[in-house]
């Protein structure tokens, strides 16, 4: 009897260890770092079949003698998704510290970008980046595109300190308070879903310890990145 009850003593123990160790991990998480993990799996779990879908209809168009209109549009929307789910992945996604990515990596993703944009994208920087650093570059690059609606050109060049990202446009959209607040640090406020890349970039810098400037003019967007 003793030793059936020391034996059950002994599982509670166990188990309520585990109770506090799984409490105590989760404190280790912050609202960033969640928000962070659910976009990386959506995204995983949304690739592979986005590419099944591609590589079935690549099949479906060698089956035939000539591509439909419908199935041209269908081919170009799956394109389109594949690739802002690729650049979503490292922009909103989990990153490791210290982990390299490689340029070629780099324009791969914004190369298939490229494609369903209105606006034309140029990747110039030759700097060494983290795959953390790129996820800041990413995330600003997503903030200079709203400024560019109607089309344009973004460069990505090189800063003594960090990279360079210049839109040029016939018309510049400007929002004073988003891009305020990316120039101070400052959170902008209430986001609408298609402006968090603002808020995300600013606590994304700010943990970084990198800032931004910027510079507009009616048909120019400067926005200077300075990293760490």
């Amino acid at each position: 009897m003793t030793n059936e009850h020391t034996g059950r003593e002994n599982k509670m123990s166990h188990k309520n260890m585990d109770t506090q160790i799984s409490q105590g991990d989760q404190t280790l998480l912050g609202e960033h770092d969640l928000r962070a993990m659910v976009a990386s799996r959506i995204c995983h779990d949304l690739i592979s079949p986005m590419g099944a879908i591609g590589n079935g209809l690549e099949l479906l168009q060698l089956s035939q003698e000539q591509t439909s209109p419908e199935m041209e549009m269908i081919s170009q929307s799956i394109e389109m998704a594949n690739s802002r789910l690729r650049l979503y992945r490292v922009a909103f996604g989990t990153v490791g510290d210290g982990q390299m990515m490689s340029r070629s990596e780099i324009l791969s993703i914004l190369g298939s970008v490229n494609a369903a944009q209105r606006h034309h994208l140029s990747w110039a920087s030759s700097r060494e980046l983290t795959r953390r650093q790129v996820k800041l570059a990413f995330l600003a690059l997503m903030c200079v595109e709203t400024a560019l609606p109607w089309g344009g050109e973004i460069t990505v060049s090189d800063n003594p300190s960090g990279l360079r990202l210049a839109g040029l446009a016939d018309r510049i959209k400007h929002d004073d308070g988003l891009w305020d607040a990316l120039t101070t640090g400052e959170h902008p406020g209430e986001l609408t879903s298609a402006r968090i890349q603002f808020g995300l970039a600013i606590e994304e810098a700010r943990d970084q310890d990198s800032r931004f400037a910027v510079e507009v003019t009616p048909t120019a967007l400067t926005l200077d990145l300075f990293m760490v």
